[in-house]
């Protein structure tokens, strides 16, 4: 790796553990052993290293998506890995809710105005990669024709980040089994029967 991708993977967890405003650039330069000149050549400013951080998690988070999707053959599979995984994360304690919402609740009214059009921009993707499988599964008979995918997707990613930042709020398992439940019934209601 380069330094640059060095600075951005440590940070990266910083920020994911600790939240971008939490995470002071005196802890950054500090874990990267690293000079402030350093991290402004490869970053221009903090908040240029939190763009680059979203950009790295969306790119993984996207990666992920693919990767499922295209092992899955219904909707429901792939909601059940989801959760699976969300769970396994939980019990591995690496798992700290959905990195873009941690990273928007904690912006200033000022570190707003930088990161919104990232984080409107993760956001419509995310709707539009959910979708996209939706469309897909719908092409092969697995769900109903008739179905909205954009409402579906909408539904998921609702459903995902409504019950996660319960289990963040509270740290009840009982938020990702709701999650699980919810899923399971957006499944119910969209699928052909086989």
């Amino acid at each position: 790796m380069s330094g640059k991708e060095d600075i951005l993977a440590i940070t990266a967890d910083l920020f994911y553990v600790n939240g971008y405003n939490n995470t002071g650039l005196a802890e950054i330069l500090d874990k990267c052993n690293l000079a402030k000149t350093s991290l402004y050549h490869h970053f221009g400013s903090k908040a240029g290293l939190g763009l680059a951080y979203l950009e790295m998690m969306k790119e993984d988070l996207f990666n992920r998506i693919s990767l499922w999707t295209s092992k899955r053959k219904s909707l429901s599979e792939y909601l059940s890995k989801w959760v699976w995984y969300i769970k396994k994360s939980i019990k591995e304690e690496k798992f700290h809710g959905c990195p873009f919402a941690s990273f928007a609740y904690q912006l200033s009214t000022a570190d707003v105005e930088i990161f919104s059009p990232k984080m409107e921009e993760i956001s419509q993707d995310w709707i539009k990669q959910l979708s996209n499988y939706v469309i897909d599964l719908q092409e092969k008979g697995k769900i109903r024709k008739d179905a909205n995918a954009k409402d579906i997707a909408l539904d998921m990613l609702s459903t995902y980040q409504g019950y996660v930042t319960l289990w963040k709020l509270t740290r009840n398992i009982k938020h990702i089994e709701m999650m699980d439940r919810k899923f399971k019934e957006i499944a119910r209601n969209v699928e052909t029967i086989a």
